[in-house]
């Protein structure tokens, strides 16, 4: 539980009982890096559903710059800031070293700003264009669920890659997530999305969101060849890096897999 709430304290912004850092149980906690993605697809999920329920069906636009603003908020761009260092370090087509050190670099350059300027615009098209489609009741399936998948890569990276500098703050979740962390991250993963799937109750549904999830397991893990390639392993922007990554891949991936089912079952 320490191991947990700590998670939730270096993750997120969620006001959680103050207790005293500990590197090894911080580590050992990301197995349950999901859970904290399934509280984060909650609170977007009711924040939807109000913001739904006050302007009505017909403001898609509206409501996922908000939902995009309210997540900003819960992670404290966290994640967002280890986008913007990644992109900046890999590319810069530099060596190794110098990757790492700009990285590691609080200054914003070029490839971190247009990487973010992208991102949010390809986020807020995604929901938008999600919203549309999927319609409100299960749009909210894919809010709730886009946390989660994305965060399980943070394990795979975590389980498969090694760390790319001596020390670190992402170092103590690499030393302690191995292949059987691994293993129940991604059975614990299973069943919340199982859950999650079977209220749905929509069988060209659930097929798309489990193909999304199966195409974007692939992407992250690829992801992480490719960082290891670049700089011999992971880093904490990696990892923040990731989990961006994958909510906007596996929207993308989602969208395209729901207008391929639609093409599909019109010319069967």
């Amino acid at each position: 539980m320490k191991g947990l709430i700590l998670l939730f304290s270096f993750m997120t912004r969620l006001p959680v009982p103050k207790m005293e850092f500990d590197s090894e149980e911080l580590g050992k906690s990301m197995k349950f890096f999901p859970v904290v993605g399934l509280v984060i697809g909650l609170i977007l999920y009711l924040f939807a559903r109000g913001i739904s329920f006050v302007t009505g069906s017909s403001f898609p636009f509206l409501l996922s710059v908000l939902v995009l603003l309210l997540e900003v908020a819960i992670t404290g761009a966290l994640h967002l800031d280890g986008l913007a260092d990644t992109f900046d370090g890999m590319f810069s087509y530099r060596s190794k070293q110098k990757i790492l050190e700009i990285m590691k670099d609080s200054r914003l350059g070029t490839n971190g700003a247009l990487a973010l300027i992208f991102y949010f615009l390809l986020k807020w098209s995604i929901f938008a264009e999600l919203f549309y489609t999927l319609g409100k009741n299960y749009f909210a399936i894919f809010l709730v669920t886009m946390p989660i998948i994305a965060r399980l890569g943070s394990v795979i990276h975590c389980a498969f890659f090694p760390y790319a500098r001596g020390t670190g703050m992402g170092k103590a979740f690499v030393d302690y997530t191995g292949k059987k962390e691994l293993a129940f991250s991604v059975v614990l993963t299973g069943v919340l999305l199982a859950i999650l799937w079977y209220f749905s109750k929509a069988l060209p549904l659930i097929v798309a969101l489990g193909v999304s999830c199966l195409i974007l397991i692939l992407f992250q893990y690829l992801f992480g060849k490719l960082v290891q390639h670049k700089i011999g392993g992971i880093t904490g922007d990696t990892l923040g890096a990731l989990v961006e990554l994958s909510e906007v891949m596996y929207g993308f991936i989602l969208y395209v897999c729901i207008n391929a089912m639609d093409w599909i079952i019109f010319y069967i």
